[in-house]
């Protein structure tokens, strides 16, 4: 029988998509079921010695980890080598993407399309802070590990000034502040009831301020329907009675001002967590990674962990977080093997590992967590859940805004709102 011409058009176009399909399936998803996925090197800044116990532990019941290697990396040094690396083709196939330099890097990294992870399933698997490395695109990376922000609090201060628990919302500050801060006949201050106000020697500084403009309802940076990301930061939402970047930077500064019943802060005290380490800092917020550190330092402490303080009558709990994900990069040689490498070391008995390995809270939300002989990993716990974090476009320079904006308030430069609408031209330049 003859075939015509259109049969044989028709023909040619039907295999041809078919073999697009196979290529798409293999690239992204295709390998899962598969046992050699060929050679996957991962870089990060996780200690080598907890990777290395992951990934055996991993080898010993799954065949396609055989190949799969890591390199750990200087924190110091870590963005510049993987930029390199990714110039000279010698990339890895994966790497450890954090929520700093998410910006930077989205434009070297290969989406992972919502056909190999729905964006369903991601946001029933991760917590809501994981949100960050989505676009209409796909993810930008698999969320790895988080490191939320908490409140420690010495339980000594407190009860030597007749106070039985630390405080709930930002608020209490203002009346607990006079209760423990103690000043000397030079009006300098001995005991400190909380360190805010400053931003040179307080640790953390800009990612506690960053904690109450989301709290009071100022995202800082949002994305357009295009997937660009844009500044929001300083305008007042409708339906707002007042600006929250505004009232929030003049609530933080406040603790700055020798003329306030609140003050409690200055430039001329030591780093916030050295002063809290020495027992004459009250209240010192800080991640979760520090608790160990913090106890070792000195022994003697006693000191306790609660969630970050909230807005009174706020009905959504903020707290800041750093968020770590395996994201791919454009020039992986395996991106395929990358790519199941990474779900298979996000995946709930992974993910459980690597917490408990780190005494980290898991970014998944269906790892169970037994915190009922473990005050503080429940603290944990609860503040990963309630995590966010804003897309920095370059995180030394806004460093430097937030530091400006600041220090112009409390040296009476600027007023509170002229300092945000500042910090608003200057971030939003380094979009730009």
């Amino acid at each position: 029988m003859q075939t015509s011409n259109f049969q044989i058009i028709v023909l040619g176009i039907s295999t041809a998509l078919i073999l697009v399909g196979i290529a798409v399936f293999a690239s992204f998803g295709g390998l899962l079921g598969g046992s050699n996925i060929g050679s996957v090197v991962v870089w990060g800044t996780v200690e080598a010695d907890v990777m290395q116990n992951l990934l055996d532990g991993q080898r010993a019941e799954d065949k396609t980890f055989q190949a799969v290697s890591y390199v750990e990396k200087d924190p110091a040094t870590y963005n510049q080598e993987l930029v390199n690396a990714m110039a000279n083709g010698t990339a890895p196939d994966l790497f450890m993407l954090g929520d700093r330099d998410l910006h930077s890097f989205s434009d070297k990294v290969l989406p992972i399309p919502y056909s190999s992870v729905s964006q369903s399933s991601f946001l029933g698997s991760y917590i809501d802070e994981g949100q960050l490395f989505l676009t209409s695109q796909g993810a930008l990376a698999l969320p790895f590990a988080v490191d939320p922000l908490v409140m420690y609090w010495n339980r000594d201060l407190f009860a030597g000034a007749g106070v039985a628990s630390p405080p709930k919302y930002w608020n209490d500050f203002l009346s607990l502040s006079p209760k423990i801060t103690s000043l000397d006949a030079s009006s300098n201050v001995k005991k400190s009831a909380v360190a805010l106000g400053e931003w040179r020697n307080i640790s953390h500084a800009k990612e506690i301020l960053s904690t109450l403009f989301m709290q009071a309802g100022d995202p800082i940076v949002a994305r357009g329907s295009n997937n660009v990301p844009y500044v929001v930061f300083g305008t007042t939402p409708s339906g707002y009675p007042a600006n929250p970047a505004e009232s929030a930077l003049r609530f933080y500064t406040e603790f700055a001002n020798p003329s306030k019943t609140s003050y409690s802060w200055n430039k001329a005290l030591p780093q916030s967590s050295t002063a809290f380490v020495s027992g004459d800092l009250a209240v010192y917020f800080g991640y979760a990674s520090e608790y160990l550190n913090i106890a070792n330092l000195n022994p003697n402490l006693r000191f306790s962990v609660a969630v970050m303080p909230q807005i009174e009558g706020n009905g959504t709990r903020i707290s800041f977080g750093r968020i770590t994900g395996l994201a791919i990069p454009r020039s992986a040689r395996n991106p395929e093997g990358a790519l199941v490498i990474a779900q298979k070391l996000t995946a709930k008995n992974a993910s459980a590992y690597l917490s408990s390995q780190l005494l980290l809270p898991s970014v998944r939300r269906d790892v169970p967590a037994d915190t009922k002989a473990n005050a503080a990993a429940d603290v944990f716990l609860q503040s990963a859940l309630i995590a966010r974090a804003w897309l920095d476009p370059d995180t030394s320079a806004s460093n430097t805004i937030f530091k400006d904006m600041i220090e112009s308030v409390v040296s009476g430069k600027n007023a509170p709102a002229q300092a945000v609408n500042i910090a608003a031209q200057e971030l939003n330049r380094l979009f730009r």
